[in-house]
């Protein structure tokens, strides 16, 4: 067999596992700096409350404007349906999550932050986590939630 030859295939399957290599490793998590982690452990707070389905406790981590929107529709059916067991009983049984990217940014002089991940459930199912939160008066509070399958 052709040496030069061989060389050639060597140098190309090396090629190919560096790249392989380099794709496997891209793959960690996109958390990057105490300001992100502090993100991401709020983002952990807010599902653990979540998770335990402590309605008032979820209404605390909410920002200004979701609160005001929550109160709102609340006053709005409060008459004819009640709001809060409504939401608890319909609220997805979470049984773990994993941020795996954590942004910050400044819209209209707010600081927010977004994280995305992947919820687990109950029923083995899985979904894509999405948080936008919004920092007031130093604490992130949740503006926007959603859960994508």
């Amino acid at each position: 067999m052709n040496t030069k030859y061989l060389w050639m295939r060597l140098l190309l399957v090396s090629t190919l596992l560096a790249l392989l290599f380099t794709t496997a490793c891209s793959m960690q998590s996109n958390i990057n700096g105490p300001a992100e982690e502090a993100l991401a452990e709020q983002g952990d707070v807010i599902m653990t409350i979540l998770q335990a389905g402590d309605f008032q406790a979820v209404h605390d981590v909410m920002s200004l404007e979701a609160q005001r929107a929550l109160d709102i529709s609340t006053a709005l059916v409060g008459n004819w349906v009640d709001l809060e067991s409504l939401i608890m009983q319909n609220a997805p049984r979470i049984t773990e999550w994993d941020f795996d990217s954590a942004r910050i940014f400044t819209n209209n002089g707010a600081i927010r932050g977004i994280l995305e991940g992947r919820v687990d459930y109950v029923d083995g199912k899985s979904s894509k986590l999405r948080m936008e939160l919004e920092q007031q008066n130093g604490t992130w509070k949740v503006r926007n939630f959603s859960l994508d399958q």
